[in-house]
């Protein structure tokens, strides 16, 4: 490969960031190349076909293949925790929404079908320079208490939002309802303690 397709090639992979396996076998001529250009260091596999510039963090690459890629997902669980700053756990798959008559697979993916009347609360966000489709901060909470009701990673959560001082409790009771969480309760739990 001359020098200057070298040269374009890097500045391709600097600009778009993330690609998935056909767009970098059209760069690149075949997927050995590919495979090559990854134990390289030219670009980072992410898995499942996803490949990213080395500079990029892989968890913000593996957003931005999300973003990219699936359009139609909603970011959630413990994935929309961490980004909303309420959790620090690890995130090896990002957990994503789909209505439940869509269906999805990818290994990076944890993929839950929900009811349309719990499809809500959906807001858009830029994290890190990446554009993501996300539950606004009550509705991840509400989420938070659905993973783990009334235990220490929900009052983590509650103790994040709490602290962050911007409480909506009008969307807080609207989610209660709607999800079946106890939120508004255990919120006001945490003001009675102070």
């Amino acid at each position: 490969m001359k020098k200057n397709d070298q040269n374009k090639i890097l500045k391709i992979i600097k600009k778009e960031k993330v690609f998935n396996l056909s767009e970098l076998i059209k760069i690149f001529g075949n997927r050995m190349e590919v495979s090559r250009k990854a134990q390289l260091g030219i670009i980072q596999s992410l898995g499942s076909g996803y490949y990213a510039s080395p500079e990029m963090d892989p968890f913000l690459a593996t957003l931005k293949v999300v973003a990219k890629y699936y359009p139609e997902v909603v970011i959630s669980g413990r994935t929309a925790l961490q980004i909303h700053g309420f959790s620090q756990d690890y995130v090896n798959q990002i957990d994503v929404d789909i209505k439940r008559e869509k269906s999805l697979r990818n290994k990076i993916l944890k993929v839950h079908r929900v009811l349309g009347s719990r499809h809500i609360g959906i807001t858009k966000i830029n994290y890190h320079g990446v554009e993501l489709k996300i539950y606004n901060i009550e509705r991840s909470l509400a989420e938070a208490y659905r993973l783990d009701p009334a235990g220490p990673d929900f009052y983590k959560a509650l103790k994040r939002y709490v602290k962050q001082g911007n409480i909506n409790f009008d969307r807080i009771t609207h989610y209660d309802k709607i999800l079946k969480t106890k939120v508004m309760f255990h919120l006001q739990q945490e003001f009675a303690r102070d």
